[in-house]
């Protein structure tokens, strides 16, 4: 199986555990959110770049010293992988060869400074 079709089956399958996620649709940056573990996690897309957004369950910031993650979102037809980097207080931020939609497809992975990952996922 190839790379792009093994991505893409795994987005999928794991897009079927969306409807047991309690987090508000709508982050207070105005993207979708979702849970991931202890988290909220929104994602804002502005052209190629994604920023997403970590909150606890309190509403609360998260601090992203120190983490880092992996989006892959379906866009133009094909899985694209975007890497996360720390970008300011509560934000993680990565760049898109290609626009990002303002609802994307896929699932965020974060692996936080201590080593622990959780995954939102977005349908």
């Amino acid at each position: 199986m190839s790379l792009r079709k093994l991505m893409i089956t795994t987005v999928l399958v794991g897009m079927s555990s969306i409807a047991l996620a309690h987090a508000p649709k709508v982050g207070v940056n105005g993207g979708p959110q979702a849970d991931a573990g202890g988290f909220h996690v929104e994602v804002v897309a502005k052209g190629n770049v994604l920023d997403v957004f970590l909150r606890d369950h309190g509403d609360k910031p998260v601090l992203t010293e120190g983490y880092k993650g992996t989006a892959i979102f379906v866009m133009e037809g094909n899985a694209q992988r975007i890497v996360l980097a720390p970008a300011g207080e509560n934000r993680l931020s990565g760049t898109a060869t290609v626009a990002v939609p303002s609802e994307p497809k896929g699932a965020v992975q974060i692996t936080t400074s201590t080593g622990s990952t959780v995954q939102a996922k977005f349908n």
